[in-house]
């Protein structure tokens, strides 16, 4: 499988690197009891990426509620990502506009066609703490993006409440394996067993790194996997008094 060459897609990670995790642990497939994540996987107080100042979102609401006051209510938006705007410097913060608005063609850093012919529409989200945890050992996936670019890669035999084996690719092409749940308390989709050692093995941090996932279905042994790439922004030197 082809690795990228390109910025999107870089494994260095100049400031931080994950220590390397004690053999002894092991992943867990339990369930927790975390509160419920909105669909932007957000976990601090934050800001849409692609925004406008609040003054003028105001505005524009009000406007709405006028005109849309005997229309059917709208239904969400769930493809928005959301970042505190306050963790980086507004030169980054239009780096990460770009990367978030690319439309990344995953043959071009997977591009195997021994391996599939079709994605899966992607998923872009920021790391935040529970993702690189090494005590939950999971990534949360967005519920709504995923019960519409993924679910529909599945069979009827599939069942990811129960649980799916999956084969993970990595940016650099190499394969990890993992389980695809949804945890049956809150629908929660979820990358499992197996999810921290590729947090080690990439050098995964919150809130720097961001990452695109794709699903497909394996064209040789139909199995279902993920690809997954990365990039890492730096954050907002915080300034001394």
């Amino acid at each position: 499988m082809a690795t990228s060459t390109g910025e999107t897609t870089s494994l260095t990670h100049k400031e931080v690197n994950v220590a390397a995790e004690s053999p002894e642990e092991e992943d867990t497939d339990d369930e927790e009891d975390i509160d419920d994540e909105d669909d932007t996987d957000d976990e601090v107080a934050s800001t849409p990426l692609l925004q406008i100042s609040q003054s003028r979102q105001k505005q524009s609401r009000k406007r709405e509620e006028k005109s849309d006051k005997n229309q059917p209510k709208r239904v969400k938006k769930h493809n928005i990502m959301k970042i505190n705007i306050d963790d980086f410097s507004e030169e980054t913060l239009r780096s990460i506009e770009v990367w978030y608005k690319d439309e990344l063609d995953p043959q071009d850093i997977f591009g195997d066609n021994e391996v599939t012919k079709q994605f899966s529409k992607p998923i872009k989200k920021q790391l935040m703490s529970s993702d690189v945890d090494k005590d939950q050992c999971r990534l949360m996936l967005s519920k709504e993006q995923v019960k519409e670019k993924m679910l529909p890669f599945l069979e009827e035999s599939e069942d990811p409440v129960k649980g799916v084996d999956v084969s993970v690719y990595g940016p650099d092409g190499a394969v990890q394996k993992m389980k695809f749940k949804i945890w049956n308390g809150d629908k929660t989709p979820v990358l499992t067993s197996g999810w921290k050692q590729f947090v080690a093995d990439y050098g995964l941090v919150m809130t720097s790194d961001f990452i695109i996932v794709w699903m497909f279905r394996h064209i040789k042994t139909r199995n279902i996997c993920f690809a997954i790439a990365n990039n890492s922004f730096p954050l907002k030197k915080k300034s001394s008094r």
